[in-house]
């Protein structure tokens, strides 16, 4: 195109210059152009990138999702649905979303965070875009634990850079060495842009053990006062759980986070 530019820039003395070789050239370099202006849209009919389709922002799903497959969690669906909903329908958020899920075994906590992975994008936890760590696996060595830290800080900012709208899954928190999940504090704070990278689009979801016993004993008191389950709110258990976090031996224990 820079050859052809220079030819016509010289040409106006040249009346020989043959009109069709000229049309055939320019033709040639503004399609040439416009293939390479393309090229990411063309990319993306055969693999997985960081937009429309692959990654959605209509939660109208998920709520369906929860309704028809996640039973007697009530305090989960509405808060999962309303936050999430709030998040991804903002441009430009205040913050990265944060979920921090308790429970004990089996209450459905992996099974909620797949759901919030399949309606955020196309192709679910095989995502690209779906980061998941498990502390057993992940970080398994407590003399390990500035390692990680390095590396996780890596992992965070490598992702959210190659795609704003990025999930990251942590579960099992309760066996992560207390420090480590520090690491992500900065890029859960109301900063709008950190070394280039906007982190505010992110999702987090931390896994945890940790509080099981207390949301028991919550919901006993709650029953024994004649109180239905559905009555229980999230207020009447956060508190409970932040304490339950913070104080007992765990990722959470007298995190910066919390």
């Amino acid at each position: 195109r820079i050859r052809l530019l220079i030819i016509l820039f010289l040409s106006p003395g040249y009346l020989c210059l043959d009109p069709f070789t000229s049309g055939v050239g320019l033709g040639a370099s503004i399609f040439a152009s416009a293939i390479w202006n393309s090229r990411e849209t063309i990319s993306c009919m055969f693999k997985e990138c960081c937009k429309e389709p692959y990654v959605r922002t209509n939660e109208g799903v998920l709520k369906k999702d929860l309704e028809e497959n996640v039973f007697g969690q009530h305090i989960v669906k509405d808060t999962v649905v309303s936050s999430l909903r709030s998040h991804l329908k903002r441009k430009d958020p205040k913050k990265a979303l944060v979920f921090s899920f308790h429970g004990t075994t089996g209450t459905g906590k992996n099974f909620v965070s797949e759901f919030i992975a399949a309606n955020m994008f196309q192709n679910g936890m095989k995502s690209k875009y779906v980061h998941q760590f498990i502390s057993t696996v992940h970080f398994p060595l407590l003399s390990e634990t500035d390692k990680y830290k390095a590396d996780l800080n890596a992992w965070v900012q490598g992702n959210i850079s190659l795609c704003e709208r990025s999930l990251f899954i942590f579960d099992e928190i309760d066996k992560l060495a207390p420090g480590i999940i520090d690491t992500i504090k900065p890029y859960l704070d109301y900063h709008q842009v950190i070394n280039g990278v906007d982190y505010r689009k992110s999702v987090f979801v931390l896994i945890s053990n940790t509080g099981g016993e207390d949301i028991a004993n919550v919901t006993l008191q709650h029953w024994k006062h004649g109180k239905s389950r559905e009555e229980l709110s999230l207020t009447d258990l956060e508190v409970h759980l932040s304490n339950a976090a913070f104080n007992d031996l765990g990722g959470l224990h007298q995190a910066d986070i919390i």
